[in-house]
């Protein structure tokens, strides 16, 4: 194959690179805005952000399917590539790869803070219910009649 022939293959593959290296990022703020939610007690604007984020992961998954040539190939099309094309190839995959490891190990953190932010809504309506049987219980305990030493047996 001549290099003319790899050119649109390597502008073909270097959008698609940034057009991944874009969604990552984006994916990348939504997990800033969601640790954000999580610690600042707004779950109801979380859902929001898990919705975006499902979305932006569609279309990563839709991108990688448009990758998956250029993959089952790597070694030899990374080869083929004209230099210029390599090294841009090259910073586009160091950025993707920065941003997903960033992305993961919030997303580890987050499901930790969640998990403790659970265990704590779980104590505090154990603390409710309780409190709301101890209600029961003392409003029964008045609502009997009282036969103790002060109660009226005159009749």
């Amino acid at each position: 194959m001549n290099p003319s022939q790899d050119a649109p293959d390597a502008e073909r593959l270097i959008a698609l690179l940034t057009e991944q290296r874009d969604l990552y990022g984006r994916l990348r703020e939504l997990s800033d805005r969601q640790r954000s939610l999580i610690s600042g007690d707004r779950p109801e604007q979380l859902l929001s952000i898990l919705q975006e984020r499902q979305t932006l992961i569609s279309s990563l998954s839709r991108l990688n399917e448009q990758l998956a040539p250029f993959r089952r190939e790597w070694d030899g099309m990374y080869a083929r590539l004209p230099e210029e094309s390599r090294e841009r190839t090259s910073v586009l995959l160091n950025e993707i790869n920065a941003l997903l490891k960033v992305i993961l190990k919030t997303d580890r953190e987050d499901s930790v803070l969640l998990a403790a932010r659970k265990q704590t809504v779980a104590r505090e309506l154990s603390g409710v219910v309780g409190g709301k049987t101890a209600t029961r219980a003392y409003a029964r305990q008045s609502d009997s009649p009282t036969t103790g030493p002060s109660a009226d047996v005159s009749g």
